[in-house]
């Protein structure tokens, strides 16, 4: 990284440290569901009153809880049985994840395509996140799922404060390079304004972080780095990633027949699953 890069990433970092209003906000309507489902008070009966509030919102909740990973004999008619299913905690980062859709939408023409690639390279993540989850590990699926889209946040801020230095935005290599060096960062600054817990800031903080080892047993930002190796699969940046045999997080999750070459066998078998929550993700 050249000096006169490297000013550019702190200029961008300094200018948007100090103008929190540039930052994406969530849907007043996501907020209120956020406080109100991690009340230990909260009963199904409010979650779904405030819920009903957002046609949109509660339309996807529904659509999650009649999917191939709720399935069931008796599939849920109305929001109070669908939050029954779900669980109070795991529609909080659910209704989370449906409000971060918006953040990657722009009338740019410049830049449109870009937002669509950087939302859809997230959403792979993120699905792929929330099934290693549920599949290979102890930890909580859906909020996997909404750390894997929350790595990116800062995204598409990035990338409209790049468009104005035609020397890095036009050139992709350089792109890459500026948004894996300022994702994590800025990443940070939004969760932390949004007032996110600590486990989220350092999936966020941990983006890319490929030899990271906080610990023996795996953790969030350990599924979400294997998560990003096999989302990048056929793309020119997953030939910058180490091998995932070298990863720390490999160690630690019981992937079995995972290689750099293939994505998991496991992955495979899911396909419908994954196919069908990428649908409802949009």
């Amino acid at each position: 990284m050249s000096g006169s890069t490297a000013g550019i990433y702190s200029e961008i970092f300094t200018h948007l440290a100090s103008n929190k209003s540039l930052f994406p906000a969530l849907p007043e309507t996501t907020i209120q569901l956020r406080q109100t489902l991690n009340n230990p008070n909260c009963t199904i009966a409010s979650a779904a009153k405030l819920l009903n509030s957002d046609p949109g919102l509660s339309a996807f909740i529904m659509r999650i809880a009649n999917s191939v990973r709720f399935m069931s004999l008796f599939p849920p008619k109305d929001l109070e049985s669908a939050l029954r299913r779900i669980g109070l905690s795991a529609t909080s980062e659910l209704a989370t994840t449906f409000a971060i859709k918006a953040a990657f939408t722009t009338s740019s023409v410049k830049l449109k395509k870009l937002f669509i690639d950087s939302y859809r390279q997230s959403t792979r993540v993120a699905i792929i996140s929330y099934f290693l989850a549920a599949k290979v590990s102890k930890l909580n699926p859906s909020k996997a799922m909404l750390a894997g889209l929350l790595q990116d946040i800062g995204l598409p801020i990035i990338l409209r404060h790049l468009s104005e230095r035609p020397e890095i935005f036009e050139n992709p290599k350089l792109r890459t390079e500026a948004i894996d060096k300022l994702a994590p960062m800025v990443g940070v600054l939004i969760l932390k304004n949004w007032g996110f817990s600590k486990e989220l800031i350092e999936t966020v903080r941990s983006r890319k972080q490929w030899m990271r080892d906080p610990g023996r047993k795996a953790d969030l930002g350990d599924i979400l780095l294997i998560a990003r190796v096999h989302a990048l699969i056929g793309s020119d940046e997953f030939y910058d990633c180490p091998s995932i045999l070298d990863l720390p997080a490999y160690q630690k999750l019981p992937l079995g027949k995972l290689t750099p070459e293939r994505s998991l066998a496991i992955l495979e078998e899911a396909k419908e699953e994954l196919d069908e929550l990428s649908l409802l993700m949009g």
